[in-house]
């Protein structure tokens, strides 16, 4: 194939061919006299949308308003003979051969030619890739403002996760969400994680700097993951992410799943090869994943903990900030550093991932082991505070928070933070510690409520039912058998199945007070507890044989047996 060759009737210019990791051929155009580099078509988007591809070729300059000129041109391309490629296509961000791919923009020098191709990305996502603005600048009008507030710290850091994240160990996938309540800072905290690397230019998304929103993201999980490969992903406000509490919850769990796969689903119509990508992500929230949870009728577990690690605003602060920097009250410093991240961006993490690719390709081993000591030095010191404190860190959360701290580290190593490492530490490990203290206490409430209370009886009844006297099978005898020794009774009365606990075992399970009595009232109203005429939650029902007319009969707290069917379907 005859490469730089012109089309004899047209404009175009052919000037190579490449494959992308899966061996699918494209073809690179040029325009004559043009400068515009149009990245290359796959042989796939030439063949079934060639009026999109033409479309481009006319914007770039080339005139190709006939068919006879359009179809010339395919003749050409059935012409050409097959020659090795001339470069390799690349398909998402991050990094390719030794070098990190931006949107427009190759860091490093790669082994061999690359030729990014986005257009399966989505090409607004793709125009907050972006510089304005001097790292110097970035350090003195939004760096600065961040030392004192550990959050503000710890969004920093973690906007600079993503390209580490092939050089350190699991986990390369989750998220964390500051959540608070509303106009405390939350936005601009998050908009500091995406001063790093750019500013959306529409208007009416620039006001969220780079983050994207649950809203939109929900319907296109995957491109929207893929347009963040190797870097971070923002989310702004759950309360977006559905109409209601039941809908924001699922959303947020749904869409929280999903991004810790990791991989696109494979389908009929991908028209591709399967794609991965591995990044941390932000959510910003005025509720914790619990609180969505439970507002959304849904239990979760630790599971759904670890993919999403609630930060919580800090104690005593001004809503997200400790430090004020002078300012007159957090909202004067949140409309600041809002206005600074949308006109100072991108900056810090192209000279980071200058500095990176630089050392990843004359001493890699030597950066794999100082990544790996600083995050071991956070691990150790975590393991230690929560011990201390009795609390209890998840394995996936501690080693994204000591990730995000060995990147903070690195950065401070390369002086684009210029802050102690020993005040960066701290402020990383108060966000995961502080968090940790807020879920202990929340669940302690949660369990405490109606909702926790009834949980924790269905628990019991679902846990130990083996174990109930079946009274169906054999009544004991009266005097033989000690009332409540064992952990229930099971019975058919009046053709219906029903639990019995005794007034200390039902006591032992939820408690006594206002909340347990609303769980006993919440239980006969939904048909699930019996009661006397006069009111009574304790009915008599028959637990003993061999003794005369009520004899046998014992006050117990009786419950349907189809209660546990609230256990399985959770």
């Amino acid at each position: 194939m005859k490469t730089n060759h012109r089309s004899n009737s047209s404009e175009i210019i052919i000037l190579g061919e490449g494959h992308d990791e899966w061996e699918h051929r494209y073809f690179k155009f040029g325009v004559h006299g043009s400068d515009i580099n149009i990245p290359p078509f796959s042989a796939k988007e030439i063949l079934d949308s060639p009026n999109e591809v033409f479309g481009e070729l006319t914007d770039a300059g080339a005139n190709v308003f006939r068919k006879s000129v359009r179809n010339q041109l395919f003749q050409e391309l059935d012409n050409l003979q097959s020659q090795p490629c001339k470069f390799k296509v690349v398909s998402r961000l991050g990094w390719n051969r030794a070098a990190f791919v931006l949107p427009g923009k190759i860091l490093g020098q790669p082994s061999r030619t690359l030729e990014p191709s986005f257009r399966h990305l989505d090409q607004q996502i793709l125009g907050k890739y972006r510089t304005r603005g001097t790292l110097e600048q970035w350090q003195s009008k939004i760096r600065k403002l961040c030392a004192g507030n550990s959050r503000l710290m710890f969004c920093a850091s973690l906007g600079l996760t993503g390209p580490i994240l092939p050089l350190v160990g699991d986990p390369r996938s989750g998220g964390f969400q500051l959540f608070g309540p509303a106009e405390s800072g939350k936005t601009a905290a998050a908009m500091v994680t995406g001063s790093i690397w750019g500013c959306h230019l529409s208007p009416e998304r620039r006001e969220i700097g780079f983050s994207e929103s649950w809203h939109t993201t929900a319907g296109k999980i995957e491109i929207t993951a893929l347009a963040h490969n190797e870097i971070v992903l923002l989310l702004d406000e759950t309360k977006r992410a559905g109409r209601n509490n039941k809908e924001r919850g699922q959303a947020v769990l749904d869409i929280s799943f999903g991004l810790a796969e990791n991989v696109e689903r494979e389908r009929l119509t991908n028209g591709r090869s399967v794609r991965g990508w591995r990044f941390y992500f932000l959510s910003t929230s005025n509720y914790s994943l619990d609180e969505l949870a439970q507002r959304a009728g849904i239990e979760i577990d630790d599971a759904e903990r670890g993919r999403l690690v609630d930060i919580p605003n800090p104690a005593g602060g001004h809503g997200i900030y400790e430090e004020l920097h002078g300012f007159e009250n957090g909202q004067k410093f949140t409309d600041v550093l809002k206005i600074r991240c949308r006109k100072f961006c991108g900056s810090a993490g192209e000279q980071f991932v200058d500095r990176l690719v630089h050392d990843r390709a004359h001493d890699p081993a030597a950066l794999k082991r100082f990544l790996k000591a600083e995050r071991k030095v956070y691990l150790q010191a975590l393991k230690a505070k929560a011990q201390a404190h009795n609390l209890r860190p998840l394995n996936r959360a501690s080693g994204r928070f000591a990730t995000t701290f060995a990147a903070g580290s690195l950065a401070i190593k390369y002086q684009i933070f210029p802050w102690n490492r020993g005040d960066l530490f701290e402020a990383i490990l108060a966000c995961q510690l502080d968090g940790l203290r807020h879920s202990q206490t929340s669940n302690k409430q949660a369990d405490a409520s109606v909702t926790g209370l009834r949980r924790k009886l269905i628990r019991y009844l679902a846990d130990n039912r083996d174990q109930f006297r079946n009274l169906d099978t054999k009544m004991p005898i009266l005097g033989k058998h000690k009332f409540g020794s064992v952990p229930g009774y099971f019975a058919r009365f009046k053709g219906k199945k029903w639990f019995y606990l005794t007034a200390n075992q039902f006591k032992a399970i939820v408690g006594g007070g206002e909340n347990a009595d609303q769980l006993k009232a919440e239980l006969v109203a939904d048909g699930l507890m019996d009661r006397t005429s006069t009111g009574k939650f304790l009915v008599q029902r028959p637990i003993f044989s061999g003794a005369p007319g009520n004899k046998g009969h014992k006050w117990v707290h009786a419950f349907r047996a189809k209660l546990l069917k609230e256990q399985d379907q959770s």
